[in-house]
């Protein structure tokens, strides 16, 4: 039958604006009225090939609107975005080089930084104190994703929630979180416990305002194949094991980088898999309805609350 669930199939997310032909692109972070999206995009068709920008597209009128690039960013590189829940902060990790690592052995550097949205004079500001940057120097400084701080998420308790490779760490890749001092800043960073984390690549694609679902992406649990996205739901101070989101959002090609759009009604992802003319291992952002994954059983009513 029309409009069955079989009929349903990801589309690229705002391929004349956002997804464009031949550049790697990244999963947008949108302000809480659904209204703006920032989003990396570099112009290159291989991730490491060029840095990603940081770019923004307002929705207007029923489309995404040409991107314009964000001002201030220089061409160092941006990835994974969010914005918080206030809608006031972006946080991003960003690789421009920093005067307090200036004596470091350092080839390339990535931090979280926020930078306040709406004020025109405002500069990036890297996250201070309670062990969330370390630098990517040394012995480290080529060595897989160590010390590549990513995906920094707030929630509305201000607890930070990101991705690192770390030699304390649980496994390989972790996500770990710094939760809220009360005042503005974070206690001490902890990798999560399993079922969140194991000895393999466990990586954050965001987090949810009241930090209760999280949506993650994993090479080694059952799935498509290549990197899947999973969901896990908080109850108290305990995270569900992870469960893939099916065949509907997941292929053998690499999806990762998951969020859902304000108000719910779209699953965003970033995917490398093929397309009519896309170049072998492109980036792109990806987009599905919420509504046959919750048909499907994959995700209830509450996962698409704030």
């Amino acid at each position: 039958p029309a409009n069955s669930q079989a009929d349903v199939k990801p589309t690229r997310f705002a391929p004349e604006t956002i997804s464009i032909d031949g550049q790697v692109t990244l999963s947008p972070a949108f302000t809480p009225d659904g209204k703006t999206a920032y989003f990396p995009r570099a112009n290159c068709p291989l991730i490491w090939q060029c840095p990603q920008l940081l770019f923004q597209s307002d929705y207007i009128d029923g489309a995404w609107r040409t991107a314009k690039l964000v001002p201030g960013l220089g061409d160092f590189r941006v990835d994974w975005p969010s914005v918080s829940p206030d809608g006031e902060q972006l946080v991003f990790s960003w690789t421009a080089p920093q005067a307090k690592y200036a004596d470091l052995d350092i080839i390339e550097n990535f931090d979280l930084y926020t930078l306040q949205l709406g004020a025109a004079d405002a500069e990036p500001a890297p996250i201070s104190g309670a062990d969330v940057n370390r630098p990517r120097a040394g012995r480290l400084k080529t060595l897989r994703a160590f010390h590549v701080q990513s995906a920094g998420t707030l929630t509305v308790d201000g607890d930070l929630y990101f991705w690192d490779e770390r030699e304390d760490g649980v496994g390989e890749r972790d996500v770990f979180v710094a939760r809220s001092d009360g005042q503005g800043g974070f206690l001490n960073v902890e990798a999560l416990p399993a079922p969140i984390n194991s000895k393999g690549r466990d990586q954050l694609g965001w987090i949810n305002p009241s930090g209760t679902v999280m949506l993650l992406a994993y090479p080694d649990r059952g799935g498509e194949g290549g990197d899947d996205i999973f969901i896990s739901r908080r109850s108290g101070s305990v995270w569900s094991q992870p469960q893939p989101l099916g065949p509907l959002v997941n292929s053998p090609s690499y999806e990762g980088g998951a969020r859902f759009t304000p108000d719910g009604t779209s699953l965003v992802f970033t995917s490398n898999r093929s397309f009519p003319g896309a170049p072998e291992g492109l980036l792109q952002v990806w987009q599905i309805p919420t509504a046959p994954l919750v048909q499907s059983g994959v995700l209830i009513p509450e996962d698409l609350l704030p």
